[in-house]
């Protein structure tokens, strides 16, 4: 009852204010190791979101949280793996007023794609178990779902031994029939074809998709594939960027026109800093560059892009990028703090503004994020203190900031806050050196160093986005720092310099 009544005044809220830019954010303290999979704005504006979590010495369960326009948690379900059934989820969609969950299965020791059905109040109503069996796999990953009509479209990838594991389509009705099931079956019997994204062809259902291509060696491993219902090649394309010497991965594919469409990714290069990047680019239908947007990392820095949606269009038409800042690796724990990064990008990917977001102390990666229909940006993540206290604590967060990137909001009740800014020192404190990066929406800037009265005491013109900037000279104390320039960029805040 009490649930029920949250609901009804959150939609009333929701109602009245229209779509209110709302912020929030909300962490779920939990001591788990989380890995948050998918977020989904329902139609009373609540977000819903799904992951999978541990705890030390148990099994991998899944769980889905509802949260509220002011994030407070208004309905949980939780999956426990036992002896007869394991889920591990992946995928959301809410459609003729009912919550899907999509995930990989295995009961009774055979793998099968999962797929649950729920009322708006996550009781659950129906399940529904999904296999190849013409190739056995031993697991089946949904990795992407799309809702068209009545029918769930889902890719994803079938793990049957090492030097064979094909992408596999299935095409399912609301009411659980399975209408289609198919997978990749090249003339080998080794493949390792990854499935990262996909979308459907106009006037058609054939499958646009973005892969990995394991057996190729080449500086690209970027392919695209275009699949009929059967998994038959209607045409395949390898994609490069023009820049030499890289490698990506973490594809995110997102269609622009019948012509055209983008393609968001992470890419080491070889030839300069060697540091993970992030980069989006615009292409033709036959693979050819119309526009790039790259986000080069200084070194011993990198920029990761959100693992599993990174990229949205806004309500006004520009593009958004959410990445992660100063990321060793995927998935893990490490020593430093990470940051959260939002680019909006117009459709031709120039570059309108570009914000960094993190709390005081901490590791913040992003996972999935998704744009808002009242314009503002939700964010998918996990946070883990730095230095990390335990490896087997990574808990969940979601936020909600408004259309510029903004938020202002308590962490706890010691209220530690989100920051938003353009422009980052560190290390904080410091000794020797600071290093500064600010927005590649501007071309310079100014810091300053004051003391407490507010006496200047190093001033430094900056011409690139990140400058190293020598302090050696400077005594140890407390002091206001401020990057600013003409065009409206002004961050402050206080440094530590310690001898």
């Amino acid at each position: 009852m009490k649930k029920a009544i949250l609901l009804i005044i959150s939609t009333l809220l929701f109602i009245n204010l229209g779509f209110s830019q709302q912020t929030f954010f909300t962490q779920i303290s939990d001591d788990t190791f989380q890995m948050p999979m998918d977020v989904i704005i329902k139609q009373d504006g609540n977000l819903l979101f799904c992951s999978q979590y541990w705890r030390l010495n148990q099994n991998w369960n899944s769980m889905m949280v509802e949260v509220d326009i002011f994030g407070d948690i208004v309905n949980e379900w939780v999956f426990e793996m036992d002896d007869v059934e394991t889920l591990l989820c992946t995928r959301l969609i809410e459609s003729n007023g009912q919550i899907y969950l999509f995930g990989e299965g295995h009961k009774n020791n055979k793998a099968y794609v999962s797929v649950r059905k729920f009322d708006l109040q996550l009781n659950d109503i129906e399940q529904y178990y999904y296999d190849i069996s013409e190739i056995n796999p031993g697991r089946l990953f949904p990795l992407r779902v799309i809702c068209r009509d009545t029918t769930f479209h889902i890719v994803g990838l079938a793990r049957c031994t090492n030097a064979y594991q094909p992408p596999f389509y299935l095409k399912t009705s609301h009411s659980g029939l399975c209408l289609n099931s198919s997978y990749y079956n090249p003339t080998t019997s080794y493949i390792e074809l990854w499935p990262e994204d996909f979308y459907l062809s106009p006037g058609s259902e054939n499958l646009v998709t973005i892969c990995q291509d394991w057996n190729v060696n080449n500086n690209s491993w970027a392919h695209l594939y275009e699949f009929d219902k059967t998994m038959s090649v209607v045409s395949h394309l390898p994609l490069t960027t023009g820049n030499l010497g890289f490698m990506m991965l973490g594809y995110k594919i997102f269609r622009e026109s019948d012509s055209s469409f983008y393609l968001a990714h992470n890419y080491w290069d070889l030839l300069n800093n060697g540091g993970w990047n992030s980069q989006v680019t615009r292409f033709d239908l036959n693979g050819n560059t119309l526009n790039g947007f790259i986000f080069q990392c200084e070194e011993d820095s990198a920029s990761w892009i959100a693992h599993y949606n990174g990229m949205d269009t806004l309500p006004d038409g520009n593009l958004l990028l959410c990445t992660t800042w100063n990321l060793d690796s995927e998935f893990g724990i490490q020593q430093e703090p990470t940051k959260i990064m939002l680019f909006k990008l117009s459709p031709t990917l120039d570059h309108i503004w570009q914000k960094y977001l993190f709390g005081e102390e901490g590791m913040y990666e992003a996972y999935a994020m998704k744009a808002h229909p009242d314009g503002g940006i939700v964010i998918l993540g996990t946070h883990s203190p730095t230095p990390p206290t335990s490896s087997d604590i990574k808990e969940v967060f979601i936020m909600k900031t408004d259309s510029t990137g903004n938020i202002i909001v308590g962490l706890d009740d010691n209220e530690q806050q989100i920051k938003t800014t353009e422009a980052i020192l560190y290390p904080n404190p410091a000794s020797d050196f600071v290093n500064i990066e600010f927005s590649q929406a501007y071309q310079k800037a100014l810091f300053q160093l004051m003391d407490v009265g507010g006496k200047v005491i190093l001033e430094k013109q900056l011409s690139g986005n990140y400058q190293s900037i020598n302090i050696s000279s400077v005594p140890a104390g407390t002091y206001v720092y401020r990057i600013c320039n003409e065009d409206g960029l002004d961050e402050r805040g206080k440094l530590v310099v310690r001898r």
